[in-house]
């Protein structure tokens, strides 16, 4: 016996007892707890919560499923495997399906995508193997999952999407139909992939290749049976019921699997075997497929419009960069498709229209612009875009809102494409714009705020007007981009760049008819690429109005100094003459709505910089081209500035728009009317005259007109196009200025005048000298006439103050001028005397020899001194370069009488304008400026009598002309010992003198008449004060006439006075010098 049970239990019986009642007490407790309900009135307290509401079933199933999916993994394969019976192969489908359930539904991404993956390989697609019914049930098992669970499976798409990709390729081929590879392959790789046939086909061996061929067609047979085509669209189908982040999802598988179809690897994904790398599979290299890309568009319409803007947006951000990466790739086949593809979304896109303060069309057009930015894509794929952007803008232009700047953008990288077919392409597209849908593209709506005053906009309606200001600046610089080519050495055909100007001329007419309304906020004039921009220094009101001009006045200006010369049509300088014929379009029909200080905005901030530009850019051999008389020109090849224009009215005008042979129905506008008269007269070689542009409007009747001279110097900007740059100003001064009253001459005529000073006597400053040449300086005096004389025929239409206000103006503009040209002509010719003096050895001293006559005095002062030693060396400095002693003497030959020379000139032809336009001045004008201009006058004067006696001067301008001749100084300064001291440098300073006396005369002539006794703008005596001066003067020129004919007489020709033009520069001789 033992000895527990002696006494009674044994110590394990106790302890379950133990156990046994304490398990007992547990289960009661547990039982009371849970059939414990809270009363009615028991609250609970603050936080509690109850323990079953806060668990999610997922978090319950998680943990049990996280242990337990590897081993049902495997059970699952291995019976798929290795069993063909229907029941076990079903439940193990059914355990796949709940399997891919449960982790979707747990957020367990590994165990998802490990039972998608392994139910895609349990499918056979991809590989050699023959697919049994199992393997056909495992596909259709793996499109009902995408189907049912298609929300949850995110990454695990790939594999679904994938064996769709094979299912596709399968069915096709069982379908007989020929596989994407055969049109897509090039034909390069169509004859890789398809060997030659040999006579002994027949009797080769069976190859691992034939074997997987075999296969495969009847592995396509099955499937074709057996999986409904219905099955795979409603895979798709169902991507409208996913949530956004899921269809997010989706279609980055979606594009992933498109990616690996065009690349022809499609199969990786499926076998885990790369299929284009040599020797890793029995297939051979895949070709290209659409297949997925197909799909990739329709669930693009498909879910387009049934999603909300914002969500879509969010999901074409995906498909854009995919779409427009595609477009751009290597195989044509491929990337048109994709075109193809963007061009019927975008259509189906564009069919709504666009709700206020939302992008989505610039967000949906994106990719066209990313293809036609890609100078690696195909010229023919970019070609595509711009017919694919005009469908766009002739048939969905109604609809178009924010899409305007993509399509705007894309026309101004046309313009710069290597592809001639491509920029015709563009242009035409913005003419087809004008000519039909100009109403469209500016159609003033209340969404604008239309007829309401600024103050009154409502925060979208401000929102839009700036955003349309926006737009039409892109519609400008998209023109203004066909006009030329940046950095290109040659213009492009003249009919692009032609239209490209008559561009610009539409958008000035729809500013000034007020059919594209400035911005209300927004103007800066720091970024010129930025929206806002406009002009400094003007009010906000003023900047605001100039944000939508200044982009179009600065293209042309811009176009105006370009460095392309070639001529294109026959036209030279084609760029920067229609430049400015279109400037001068816009700024004389609308320049009446600028503001004075707009316009002195638009002068000194785009139209003379660009000028002036231009002027500074010429290197042709016009520069150094120079008269060897002031009466007969070698600067004869000139073009004239145009004459004014008929007024915007003219029955002539009207006549050459009738003639035109245009498709559109719109009726022009002022500028443009002009500008189409300008282009055709220049295309053709007129005069500029408009009020005969008629006769060229139609082919036939232009081919009557008579052939232009050839230009000799067509890639000279001063030749070409500096007459008529210059003549620009001329016509806003007499046409816009003037009319502006006293306002206008204090504002903006100054910088006019100083723009004509600048090309009459150079420039010095901040911005670096520059000495204009004989071409221009001869531009700029014909252009101080010019005004004068537009001026002095309605001087009767103003009143008698600005009349006098104006003629004083002018009187000191010429004084100025003159007295500037004189200080630096003498400044010139002390330093040329005095490099010459030391160059040969001699001291250097001013000698001033006047034939022994007294300097004439002017009535109010004597004349002071013409410069200092200090002004002379200042004035030489900044118009040639100083050379040392013993350096080539020809130097400052070639440097100093060229400019001397010029000096003399400018101021001969100042003073023919002067004479010219005196007698009706003269009335006008006070003592204070008579008196001034007298001065000035006598200035010249006395400065020519000095250079015409310098023996230095004479044999330096002797010794300039034999230079140019091909000698040197030192062989021909023996042939010059014999020769007139006089003969060279006379010609010019005679006629100098000559010209300042006979305008001295001219202005105490007309105070003698007593003509100006009708106007009585300031009482003095003007007889008292001219007739002493006048007898002084006469007497002069008398005494010095008669002692030049004693002692030169026997040198002038019998018939000097019958012909004086062509004679009486011939002779450098005082008594002749007037015979001009």
């Amino acid at each position: 016996f033992e000895g527990g049970t002696l006494f009674g239990t044994t110590a394990e019986q106790r302890k379950r007892e133990t156990f046994k009642k304490e398990k007992d007490e547990l289960m009661n407790v547990t039982e009371r707890l849970i059939r414990r309900r809270p009363g009615e009135n028991a609250r609970p307290s603050p936080g509690a919560s109850t323990y079953l509401d806060s668990v999610a079933p997922s978090d319950v199933v998680r943990p049990m499923f996280d242990v337990t999916w590897g081993p049902v993994l495997g059970i699952l394969s291995q019976v798929l495997e290795c069993s063909d019976d229907d029941r076990n192969v079903g439940v193990c489908l059914n355990g796949f399906v709940y399997a891919v359930r449960i982790a979707s539904h747990s957020r367990m991404s590994l165990a998802r995508d490990t039972f998608v993956s392994s139910l895609a390989k349990f499918t056979f697609l991809g590989s050699i193997k023959e697919m049994k019914k199992k393997n056909i049930e495992s596909v259709r098992t793996l499109l009902t999952i995408g189907i049912v669970d298609g929300e949850f499976l995110g990454e695990s798409w790939e594999p679904v999407l994938q064996c769709i990709s094979q299912l596709s390729r399968l069915r096709l081929s069982a379908s007989g139909l020929e596989a994407d590879e055969s049109f897509l392959n090039s034909p390069k790789q169509k004859k890789t992939a398809q060997p030659a046939k040999t006579d002994f086909e027949l009797f080769r061996p069976v190859t691992r290749l034939d074997l997987a061929r075999e296969a495969e067609e009847s592995n396509g047979k099955a499937v074709l049976e057996a999986v409904q085509e219905s099955l795979i669209d409603k895979v798709f189908a169902s991507t409208v019921k996913l949530s956004a982040n899921s269809l997010a999802r989706f279609i980055e598988q979606l594009i992933a699997v498109s990616r690996s179809e065009i690349a022809g690897n499609s199969k990786s994904g499926i076998t885990g075997i790369d299929s284009g790398r040599p020797g890793a599979s029995t297939h051979g290299p895949e070709g290209p497929s659409i297949y997925s890309l197909q799909r990739l568009v329709e669930v693009a319409d498909y879910n387009m419009n049934v999603r909300p803007r914002l969500v879509w947006a969010q999901v074409w951000e995906v498909l854009a960069d995919f779409f427009a990466e595609i477009a751009c790739h290597e195989n044509a086949s491929v990337s048109v498709f994709a075109i193809d593809s963007l061009k019927q979304l975008s259509f189906k896109f564009l069919e709504k229209p666009e709700l206020n303060e939302f992008n989505f069309q610039r967000l949906f057009l994106k990719p066209f612009l990313v293809v036609i930015e890609d100078k690696g894509s195909r010229i023919e794929v970019r070609e595509m875009v711009l017919q694919c952007v005009s469908n766009i803008v002739m048939t969905k232009s109604h609809n178009l809102r924010s899409g305007w700047k993509v399509v705007f953008s894309i026309l101004h990288h046309s313009a710069g494409d290597s592809s001639s077919k491509i920029e015709s392409l563009g242009i035409g597209i913005l003419q087809r714009l004008l000519d039909e849908h100009l109403h469209e593209l500016c159609n003033i709506s209340e969404e604008e705020g239309a007829g309401k005053s600024d103050s009154a906009l409502t925060s979208i309606e401000r929102r839009n007007r700036n955003a349309n200001v926006d737009d039409f600046v892109g519609l400008t610089r998209a023109s203004l981009s066909f006009v030329g080519k940046e950095g290109a050495t040659s213009s492009r055909p003249i009919g692009l760049s032609l239209r490209a100007f008559c561009h610009t001329a539409i958008y000035s007419d729809l500013i000034a008819s007020r059919r594209v309304l400035p911005p209300v906020s927004g103007a800066q004039s720091d970024d010129p690429s930025a929206p806002g921009y406009t002009y400094e220094g003007l009010t906000d009101q003023e900047g605001l109005e100039m944000v939508a001009w200044r982009p179009l006045l600065d293209g042309l200006a811009r176009w105006v100094r370009s460095p392309v010369t070639d001529g294109a049509g026959g036209v030279g300088c084609l760029l920067q003459r229609g430049s400015i014929l279109a400037l001068r379009a816009i700024l004389l029909r609308h320049g009446h709505l600028f503001s004075n200080d707009q316009w002195a905005a638009v002068l000194s901030q785009t139209l003379i910089p660009a000028i002036q530009a231009g002027a500074e850019s010429d290197e042709s051999p016009v520069l150094s081209i120079s008269s060897e008389s002031p009466f007969v020109s070698s600067i004869d090849f000139l073009a004239d500035p145009p004459p004014l224009p008929p007024p915007a009215d003219s029955n002539l005008l009207r006549l050459f728009e009738a003639n035109m042979e245009s498709s559109s129905k719109r009726t022009l506008g002022p500028a443009e009317l002009m500008l189409e008269a300008s282009l055709a007269d220049l295309r053709h070689g007129g005069d500029g005259d408009l009020r005969r542009a008629y006769m060229l409007a139609k082919n036939e009747e232009a081919s009557q007109v008579p052939d232009a001279l050839e230009e000799p110097f067509p890639n000279s900007w001063l030749a070409t196009t500096a007459p008529s740059a210059l003549g620009l100003l001329t016509d806003i001064a007499s046409e816009i200025v003037v009319a502006r009253g006293i306002d206008g001459s204090k504002l903006i005529w100054p910088m006019i005048a100083k723009q004509y000073k600048t090309w009459c006597v150079g420039r010095t400053g901040d911005a670096g000298p520059w000495n204009p040449c004989e071409a221009v300086a001869r531009v700029s005096c014909r252009e101080y006439q010019r005004f004068a004389s537009r001026l002095s025929d309605r001087l009767g239409e103003l009143g008698k103050v600005e009349a006098g206000a104006w003629a004083v103006l002018v009187v000191e503009a010429f004084a100025d001028v003159i007295h500037e040209n004189v200080q630096i002509e003498d400044g010139l010719r002390k330093g040329l005397v005095s490099r010459r003096q030391k160059y040969f050895g001699r001291d250097t001293h001013e000698e001033v020899a006047v034939d022994g006559e007294n300097e004439v005095q002017s009535e109010a002062k004597k004349q002071p001194e013409v410069v200092t030693e200090e002004g002379a060396e200042a004035s030489m400095a900044s118009h040639v370069t100083a050379d040392e002693p013993g350096s080539d003497s020809s130097e400052y030959l070639q440097s100093s009488v060229p400019a001397l020379k010029i000096r003399a000139i400018a101021l001969h032809l100042l003073f023919q304008s002067l004479c010219s336009i005196l007698e009706r001045f003269v009335p006008f004008v006070s003592k204070a400026a008579l008196s001034h201009l007298i001065d000035t006058l006598n200035e010249s004067k006395v400065a020519a009598e000095r250079a015409a006696g310098e023996e230095d001067l004479a044999v330096a301008f002797q010794e300039a002309l034999l230079n140019d001749w091909g000698h040197g100084v030192d062989e021909v300064q023996e042939a010059i010992e014999g020769s007139s001291r006089i003969q060279g440098s006379a010609m010019f300073f005679l006629t100098q003198e000559a010209g300042a006396t006979q305008a001295i005369i001219t202005i105490l002539s007309i105070l003698c008449t007593g003509v100006v006794d009708t106007v009585d703008l300031e009482e003095w005596d003007r007889e008292a004060f001219a007739e002493p001066y006048l007898h002084s003067v006469i007497q002069d020129v008398l005494v010095k006439f008669v002692a030049s004919e004693k002692r030169d007489g026997h040198r002038i020709p019998p018939n000097v006075w019958r012909n004086a033009s062509e004679s009486g520069g011939k002779v450098a001789i005082y008594c002749t010098s007037f015979a001009s």
